[in-house]
């Protein structure tokens, strides 16, 4: 997360001031019908700006076969509707998926390498297929912002300050853990767990039962 090479390239699209507002391991088991929904990620984040950018890191090899992340090129430039499916192979929190005809649409492939990262809009529309190797999909995301960002739909949020200054205090400052299970964080992240949660199932019907997975 607060690597100098990632954060040189963040900076460079963002500027010198920056929260880390999210991060996730997206895992997808050899063989496994688990897919990414075809999503705008602003529309459920509840962040005011768009300038927040996504480091998408492969853990191990992301070819197509494996369930590479692919994406809609210039789709930043639109807010597209979403359904709320809930199926049981999509991993995003409700579901989601775009109210459009792919067929239309330019798709662009963001397959990797192990060690190799792609960066993407926070409004750039994307998805990923189930994997079909006999290897494991390990890739984990880093959601990084502006410290100017505002969150519009939870009273209380947080992030970590990575680099720079947070002259704002719109979120509360996520502690560094001082050892493995620092009591301090431990408790903290649960606190956020359970903001998390509430903010990204904010008005679904029924009241899911699963994790939030962004």
């Amino acid at each position: 997360m607060r690597h100098e090479t990632l954060l040189d390239a963040v900076e460079d699209l963002i500027g010198p001031d920056i929260l880390c507002w999210n991060s996730i391991f997206w895992i997808k088991e050899a063989g496994s019908p688990s897919y990414v929904g075809w999503h705008q990620d602003l529309e459920y984040w509840g962040l005011d700006n768009d300038e927040l950018v996504s480091a998408w890191i492969a853990l191990s090899p992301a070819p197509e076969a494996a369930g590479a992340m692919s994406v809609l090129p210039g789709s930043r430039r639109e807010l597209l509707g979403h359904d709320e499916t809930y199926h049981a192979d999509n991993m995003l929190t409700r579901g989601q998926e775009l109210k459009i005809d792919l067929s239309e649409r330019e798709v662009a492939s963001m397959a990797l390498e192990a060690g190799q990262m792609s960066m993407h809009n926070v409004r750039l529309a994307h998805g990923s297929g189930p994997n079909t190797t006999a290897d494991r999909r390990i890739g984990l995301s880093l959601q990084y912002m502006p410290t100017r960002t505002k969150q519009r739909l939870v009273a209380w949020d947080f992030a970590t300050l990575v680099r720079g200054t947070d002259h704002y205090g719109n979120f509360e400052l996520t502690p560094r853990p001082k050892k493995d299970f620092d009591p301090v964080a431990v408790k903290f992240h649960q606190r956020a767990g359970v903001a998390l949660r509430e903010l990204l199932y904010q008005g679904a019907q029924p009241p899911p039962e699963r994790a939030p997975t962004l």
